[in-house]
């Protein structure tokens, strides 16, 4: 008869005694979406959690959209203290929380949950992580400058409204779309009191709005590995000295919209810390703790490294 075999490296892992890494006083967070496979969050807060010497750990599921509501049950009956939302859901799981933060109900989207005590509460970090990862690469803020955004899915909505919440002069939506534009111009005009407009990808009036803008964001993928040849724009649009040049993408690290600002002497910032930024947000946003910036620096460096694009 045949036997099973004891593994011959069994004892070998053993002779240094038993990891305590995860334990019963462990806190565990966490990232639902689907797909999930491609996440780059708990690469980002593990190292947080090590860095800090924090018991805590984070982990993802892929949550088909069908199952949504019986993880967020689970999560709260496991009493998991925090969890990302990525897409499909930051939406859809609107409806099955608690309570739901102010911005993030303006935003329209959840990226965030905290469970304070049972309480599933739901925030949006997108626009502020944007917003710090700005003005730190690019050395200023939005009040008083005209912007404009190309784009109008969800994270053009989100940088619409907060940077109109900062005190813009201007938000100009342009979109191949005009009519999902003019939804986001509709939106920040009657919640925030701002100053925003629409208008369509090609006309007179998008040239317009670009050219009299001193910031420009790109939202939309166009432009992403491995897609490097296209732009969001196209050369009827013309950069001029002085206007900042923003892409949401940070694969590539410079892309061709960026390089195109670059060569007509604007200052030119990716993505990536922006995703770091949202990241770091969550984290305070579960722990209560602001964290040092010279530990963020640190931890920025290790994640460009990781997962910056070349």
């Amino acid at each position: 008869m045949e036997t099973r075999q004891r593994p011959k490296d069994i004892g070998q892992e053993l002779k240094h005694g038993m990891t305590a890494d995860v334990n019963g006083k462990t806190r565990i967070f966490a990232v639902i979406g689907c797909p999930i496979e491609h996440s780059v969050s708990p690469q980002l807060h593990n190292s947080i959690y090590r860095e800090l010497g924090m018991n805590c750990i984070y982990v993802p599921f892929r949550v088909e959209p069908g199952c949504l509501e019986a993880a967020v049950r689970g999560f709260k009956a496991l009493n998991v203290a925090g969890f990302n939302v990525t897409v499909p859901h930051k939406q859809s799981i609107i409806p099955l929380l608690d309570e739901i933060d102010a911005e993030a109900e303006l935003i329209g989207a959840v990226n965030t949950v905290k469970n304070e005590n049972g309480r599933l509460c739901g925030y949006n970090t997108d626009a502020e992580g944007f917003a710090r990862a700005f003005r730190e690469e690019s050395g200023t803020g939005f009040r008083d400058k005209k912007v404009a955004i190309l784009g109008a899915g969800g994270a053009a909505r989100a940088l619409a409204i907060k940077i109109a919440l900062e005190g813009a002069a201007q938000v100009g939506i342009i979109n191949r779309t005009e009519e999902k534009a003019r939804d986001i111009a509709r939106l920040v005009n009657e919640k925030t009191g701002g100053a925003a407009l629409a208008a369509k990808y090609g006309s007179l009036e998008s040239r317009e709005i670009f050219a009299g803008s001193d910031i420009v964001i790109n939202t939309t993928p166009v432009g992403m590995y491995p897609e490097l040849d296209r732009c969001p724009l196209d050369d009827t649009y013309d950069f001029h000295a002085g206007q900042i040049a923003y892409d949401a993408i940070y694969n590539p690290a410079k892309t061709l919209f960026l390089s195109r600002a670059e060569q007509k002497g604007c200052i030119a910032v990716n993505g990536l810390r922006w995703l770091f930024y949202q990241g770091i947000y969550a984290f305070e946003i579960w722990t209560g703790k602001r964290l040092d910036e010279e530990i963020a620096a640190k931890l920025f460096d290790k994640f460009s490294n990781t997962v910056g694009g070349k």
